[in-house]
């Protein structure tokens, strides 16, 4: 078996895929978001889904999209920890922008972009076409937490019981594998993203931050001190040293470790990557943050943290 077949197999008993149902409500209904109120008239048939974690949402609640704008150019529309949920082939878009005219043409009766920068004019123009949800509410733009969301398509869908499930099981995930790694509980972990424009620490409350904390790891001071209005702050490469930790996750888009080191030098005076514990995403599941790519991310991290720490 493959690794990434096993990682798959494993996040498929971590959250329990919902049939599509009735719900616990009908309809028409109206859900509240960041821009307004939304009535559905009618049970949806043909829903699009904005981007690709609403559309995990989507499929984790049994529910089929007809069209998905992926933000990473996924060609199925979902990451590999979702492909199999799909049973037809959606309509794909890629890119960062909305194609108006080809959401239009798929002739949707919900529309849905809760994971979104909760953008007015983009709003109105969506609900032009078909009942469309934003940006929950409270959530910053294009902050939105996978709670957030997740329950927020549930709503829409009368379906608030089944989203409350989903978190449920994601929730029961993340304390087994505490319960499971007592070698993480004291140690600190971190997450920063190492892009060409600039080095980020993120706040606690980021979706990978928080999952870190939920396994047993500790925040590190920087993380703490980010604003609560922004999402991260920019690190200077010579203070990188006080944003090390026991475990440090980064972002790299697309360039190796050592490219990364030949970037921003001071990298290879971090303790965290002289004793291997920096780790490089390799795939999108951590950044898509729904309640199917979180298990599937951490599946393959997880053994990487032990075997680190016991080094």
């Amino acid at each position: 078996m493959s690794c990434r077949s096993a990682l798959l197999g494993f996040a498929l008993t971590a959250v329990a895929i919902l049939p599509a149902s009735a719900g616990d409500t009908g309809f028409p209904r109206s859900v509240e978001h960041a821009l307004g109120t939304t009535t559905i008239a009618d049970e949806p048939q043909r829903i699009i889904a904005l981007i690709d974690r609403d559309a995990d949402t989507l499929l984790a609640l049994g529910e089929q999209p007809v069209a998905i704008r992926s933000n990473y150019n996924f060609e199925a529309g979902v990451g590999v920890w979702a492909e199999h949920l799909l049973e037809d082939e959606p309509i794909v878009w890629g890119g960062r922008e909305l194609n108006y005219e080809a959401i239009a043409a798929a002739d949707p009766d919900l529309i849905v972009f809760a994971t979104s920068g909760g953008d007015a004019d983009e709003y109105n123009l969506l609900s032009r076409i078909a009942p469309t949800i934003s940006l929950p509410k409270d959530a910053l733009p294009w902050q939105a937490t996978t709670a957030q969301t997740t329950r927020l398509i549930a709503e829409a869908l009368g379906r608030k019981a089944d989203g409350e499930k989903l978190l449920a099981d994601l929730d029961a995930y993340m304390a087994a594998q505490k319960r499971a790694h007592p070698e993480f509980f004291g140690k600190t972990a971190n997450y920063l993203d190492v892009h060409s424009s600039g080095i980020y620490q993120y706040a606690d409350d980021h979706i990978v931050n928080g999952a870190l904390y939920a396994l047993g790891f500790e925040p590190i001071q920087g993380a703490l001190d980010v604003a609560d209005d922004a999402a991260s702050i920019v690190v200077s490469p010579e203070l990188l040293p006080d944003y090390d930790a026991d475990i440090v996750l980064a972002y790299p888009f697309e360039r190796s470790l050592d490219e990364l080191i030949t970037e921003v030098p001071t990298l290879a005076t971090l303790p965290s990557i002289a004793e291997n514990r920096f780790f490089l995403l390799d795939n999108l599941a951590f950044s898509n943050a729904s309640v199917l790519s979180i298990p599937y991310a951490l599946e393959g991290l997880i053994p990487q943290f032990s075997a680190a720490l016991a080094e």
